[in-house]
């Protein structure tokens, strides 16, 4: 099956090669607590998650995570959606340092490509490092590369990403109605699959819902304006692939590796909005099903748009 437009393999390999670097160590800028970090970018936890973040030289930055989502039929050590999470919000941190303007901006994920590397079963549980390299910056617009390894320095995936870079001033003006009193955070939502309403399947596709975005969905995630997270969406539109896949198979137990992704997303999901998913088969092989994902508001909005191989690991 033809490969997808993302980030290579050796792109990730050059980005991983730099935490070797013995420099890197000599030239550590130091670490960046979450108080810091929290003037620079509006994510905060649970959604932000990351560890022992520090500050390396060359636009780059490294982090601690340890996965907290239900692999469910996925290849571990982490779901495909929650490496995206990690990788991207490092991303922003690495593009946050380099801002010349050392005030509060939203970092606004609208396109990336993900590739997972390796194939092989990891421990899981384990912490893993994130490694993070801002790689173009102007007043409105960064990117960033990053990968995630394992405890033995094993490379797993990564991700490229463009962000829309906002001042906190306009964001505030932009998003004026969806301004919400900040409210403490009861519980992590993202150590717990969302559920798929009204899931229908079919011999090319499916479809399902989200159903209404609650506040909780996004905790975090813009605290004063809560939008649901691009890594949420990317999650729930490939549980609806992976439910196609099962479906398509035959095979409701198969195992399955997320190999490759490409992500569009140039709307917010706010509150109150109501999700519709579908998912339309693109081309399939014996070993792999590459399938189009679409999430959209009641109103109409493309909020995630994505296209993925998925590859059939084994049966339980």
């Amino acid at each position: 099956m033809e490969a997808l437009a993302t980030i290579t393999p050796e792109s990730l390999a050059l980005i991983h090669s730099k935490i070797l670097d013995p420099s890197l160590s000599q030239n550590n800028r130091g670490p960046r607590s979450r108080e810091e970090l929290f003037q620079l970018i509006d994510v905060h936890t649970p959604y932000y998650a990351l560890q022992d973040v520090h500050v390396l030289k060359d636009n780059i930055v490294a982090a601690k995570v340890i996965a907290e989502s239900p692999l469910g039929f996925e290849q571990s050590p982490i779901t495909m959606a929650e490496a995206c999470r990690h990788l991207a919000i490092l991303g922003s941190v690495a593009c946050a340092t380099i801002n010349p303007n050392q005030s509060k901006h939203y970092y606004l994920a609208h396109k990336g490509t993900y590739k997972r590397v390796s194939n092989e079963k990891f421990a899981i549980g384990k912490p893993l490092t994130v490694l993070a390299e801002c790689i173009s910056f102007d007043k409105r617009l960064a990117k960033a590369k990053a990968c995630l390894i394992d405890e033995e320095n094993k490379l797993i995936c990564g991700i490229d990403v463009s962000f829309h870079v906002i001042p906190q001033a306009m964001f505030n003006r932009l998003f004026a109605h969806t301004y919400r009193d900040c409210l403490p955070t009861l519980a992590n939502p993202y150590t717990r699959k969302n559920t798929l309403h009204d899931l229908k399947l079919y011999d090319t596709g499916a479809t399902a819902s989200l159903g209404e975005v609650q506040e909780h969905y996004c905790s975090g995630h813009f605290p004063n304006h809560p939008a649901l997270p691009v890594a949420v969406l990317m999650g729930v539109l490939h549980d609806l692939c992976i439910a196609f896949v099962h479906h398509a198979l035959q095979n409701k137990q198969a195992k399955l590796l997320v190999n490759e992704c490409t992500l569009l997303a140039d709307n917010l999901a706010s509150t109150g909005e109501v999700i519709q998913l579908e998912v339309q088969q693109e081309a399939r092989t014996n070993d792999y099903f590459k399938l189009r994902g679409i999430a959209k508001t009641n109103s109409g909005k493309t909020v995630g748009d994505i296209t993925t191989i998925i590859c059939i690991r084994s049966s339980l």
